[in-house]
């Protein structure tokens, strides 16, 4: 077995200009991403708004059908307020939403644990919700 004298390797020169490419991409690629994550996250919101309000009309025309009782109610595993409208527990039933989003606070459903600016607030005395991610900021 021979061994070569002379060893093959990158010179200092070739690792700088490896790393100034390397640094000039990211420099470019990191501002897109996290462009692209907040209106990921926005879209996410925009869906569960969406899924709130239309939920929180299905379940009223229920409660109107079911003959507008003036208590707490539950229709279809959903509770229900005195006003025909989701409680805050039953909207993420009527909508789907406990398992993908964080509903940990009451009346508040944010786009996960970590950005919780990125929310909504459901207002169950009118079925209705409230963004808190307009601007994109905390999202």
């Amino acid at each position: 077995m021979r061994i070569s004298a002379r060893q093959g390797g990158h010179t200092l020169l070739e690792l700088t200009a490896v790393l100034t490419i390397i640094g000039t991409l990211s420099a470019f690629a990191l501002p897109r991403y996290t462009d692209t994550m907040r209106s990921a996250r926005v879209a996410k919101m925009e869906a569960a708004r969406r899924a709130v309000n239309e939920s929180a009309q299905i379940y009223h025309m229920k409660w109107t059908l079911a003959g507008s009782p003036a208590r707490e109610t539950v229709l279809d595993k959903v509770r229900m307020n005195a006003a025909g409208y989701p409680t805050s527990a039953g909207i993420l039933v009527a909508a789907g939403l406990a398992d993908h989003y964080d509903t940990r606070v009451a009346g508040v459903i944010a786009v996960d644990a970590q950005h919780p600016a990125c929310s909504l607030v459901y207002v169950p005395e009118s079925g209705t919700s409230v963004v808190n991610y307009i601007d994109g900021a905390g999202c």
